[in-house]
């Protein structure tokens, strides 16, 4: 295997340009197209010569693996010997013969073309190697001057395709960095729209947010310059009435009660002897006794007499000592109730009227300045939240857009070290 590794070798090569300059980012697309145009150029210059070289060397190959193929022998060989490198060289010849017919010269020389020639054309070398070593073993012994001119004319041209191989080498780093620029410029382009837009719309939000927070300022002192006039003082002294009012009312309403609770348990039980038909009610009393039990404010002062009465009446199953008792309860609520009954009227009328004068009363500017103050607060409160989300949206933005730039710089380095970004501010 030594003759395949004498066909590859190594060269150096490098392109620098250290000519200090700045150059400003709209600059930039038309300053890569000089470059890649000069690039391309010294490709195209170098892959040239390098290809006449490549033609030569195919027709070389082309006769050398002719002559071996109609090579005579010469000498003193066992014929088994023979007969094999006779075999074998027909494998060799064939090999050669296919990697010739793969190996055409390309028309378009630029980067990505010559890339793609020189990946093909040295795997096809590489696979023509593989495939005609070992037959190789047994025909150069029997032609050995032939198979040594198809050896040199496959090392002259893997030395080709390696100076090839370098000369793209040497401007590959160049070409990515070109490539990657390109790209970087697109997208710091994009992100450059993208946080305009951001700050335009963020911008408008601050407005917006300071011209929600004035006019609720401007509501707040409403509502306070309100409270502090005539129409909430009268609003907060009708409230006040309407508690006395209340308290009162409830006071008299407790007081009637009282006259007739205590006589609750006797009402129910006249009422179960009614309903069994142990005892009879006229249908008078029966009705009051009903309303005694369900509303005794509304109960009329007549009904006290007739309820004597029946709790004087020996037919009342009721005990002496329970009759005697209920029949105190009802002297005392006679005495008491038409005075108790006329109190509660009284606050409970004005109970009632002062209700009708609060909800009479204009308090619609009240109510009005409340909703709003409390609906620009809403709204500021969530206008400010979509202002955070947009800050930090605009600062990953810029996050983004310097990171960009950093990269781009260190893709225009790798071209030309000298020259240096001014980006727009």
């Amino acid at each position: 295997m030594k003759w395949i590794k004498k066909l590859f070798g190594k060269q150096e090569s490098s392109h620098e340009n250290n000519i200090s300059s700045e150059i400003s980012f709209d600059e930039l697309p038309a300053w890569l197209d000089r470059s890649s145009q000069k690039i391309f150029s010294e490709i195209e210059n170098d892959a040239s010569g390098l290809f006449k070289e490549l033609g030569a060397a195919i027709s070389e190959l082309k006769e050398s693996n002719k002559r071996l193929l109609e090579a005579k022998v010469e000498g003193n060989f066992d014929i088994r010997a023979v007969k094999r490198a006779k075999s074998n060289r027909e494998n060799v010849t064939k090999q050669v013969g296919v990697f010739i017919d793969k190996l055409g010269i390309p028309e378009n020389k630029d980067f990505k073309a010559l890339k793609g020639f020189y990946e093909t054309a040295m795997q096809n070398l590489n696979t023509c190697l593989e495939h005609m070593n070992r037959s190789f073993r047994y025909t150069r012994p029997v032609f050995p001057e032939e198979s040594k001119d198809v050896t040199d004319s496959l090392g002259r041209i893997g030395h080709i395709l390696n100076q090839l191989r370098e000369t793209i080498r040497s401007h590959s780093r160049e070409m990515e960095s070109i490539e990657a620029a390109s790209k970087n410029i697109a997208e710091l382009r994009e992100l450059s729209v993208l946080i305009k837009t951001e700050t335009m719309e963020l911008e408008s939000k601050n407005q917006k947010l300071q011209a929600l927070k004035d006019e609720a300022a401007r509501t707040g002192k409403a509502l306070e310059e309100f409270k502090h006039g005539e129409a909430w003082q009268k609003l907060q002294s009708l409230q006040e009435e309407l508690t006395l009012a209340g308290e009162r009312f409830k006071k008299a309403e407790t007081g009637l009660s009282s006259l007739i609770l205590p006589l609750s348990g006797n009402f129910s039980r006249i009422k179960k002897l009614h309903e069994s038909g142990k005892y009879t009610l006229k249908p008078e009393v029966k009705k009051q006794l009903d309303i005694s039990l369900e509303d005794p404010a509304s109960l009329n002062p007549s009904f006290l007499p007739e309820l004597q009465k029946v709790f004087e009446d020996p037919a009342l199953d009721i005990q002496a000592q329970k009759k005697e008792k209920a029949l105190t309860q009802v002297r005392v609520a006679a005495l008491g109730f038409e005075e108790k009954k006329k109190e509660y009227i009284e606050a409970r009328n004005a109970f009632e009227a002062k209700k009708s004068e609060l909800a009479n009363s204009d308090t619609g500017e009240l109510v009005g300045l409340e909703r709003k103050e409390t609906e620009l607060l809403a709204r500021v409160n969530l206008l400010q939240e979509e202002i955070e989300s947009s800050e930090k949206k605009l600062t990953v933005l810029k996050e983004n857009l310097k990171s960009r730039e950093e990269k781009l710089q260190e893709s225009i380095a790798a071209i030309d070290n000298g020259v240096k970004i001014q980006h727009s501010q």
